[in-house]
């Protein structure tokens, strides 16, 4: 019985001690982020909102200067609630980078729109940042920065 319980608990160790697969490792924090695209997409930036720090910094390739904070972050969105419908987005060559309790998750987003005829076209193509951090044991974004992506040359 003692050897037993001794070669289950060196089996145990050992399998704790794999690698888990980045995909794996990352699907939490790729999960939060796609889920807030996808309220998003609906036009609501509430998404985001419940997922930023109370210190968030933002950059917006449409704004001359960095925002800072949740409150001036939820002005800033504000006005955009309702306004934004996307059909469908693509959340393209994700890549979580870990440092302990922080996380920086890099992707590219691209935004379809259904034309009258059925068919789907993109519409706008995003780089993106954003910068996790546990906070009381949760993920919460405390960085994020879009930038526009060079479109596809025909």
């Amino acid at each position: 019985m003692f050897r037993r319980s001794v070669f289950v608990l060196i089996l145990t160790a050992a399998a704790s001690a794999l690698p888990v697969a980045q995909s794996e490792r990352d699907a939490d924090v790729i999960a939060i982020e796609r889920a807030s695209l996808e309220r998003w997409a609906k036009g609501d930036p509430g998404g985001f909102l419940s997922n930023y720090a109370t210190d968030v910094t933002y950059y917006d390739p449409r704004q001359e200067r960095r925002i800072d904070g949740l409150q001036a972050m939820t002005a800033y969105l504000a006005p955009l609630r309702g306004k934004i419908s996307i059909d469908r987005f693509e959340m393209l060559n994700t890549k979580v980078q870990r440092y302990g309790d922080t996380a920086v998750l890099t992707y590219n987003v691209v935004n379809y729109q259904r034309q009258p005829d059925g068919t789907e076209r993109p519409t706008t193509r995003w780089n993106s940042t954003a910068v996790f951090q546990r906070i009381d044991r949760r993920w919460r974004e405390v960085h994020s920065h879009f930038s526009f992506t060079t479109p596809e040359l025909k």
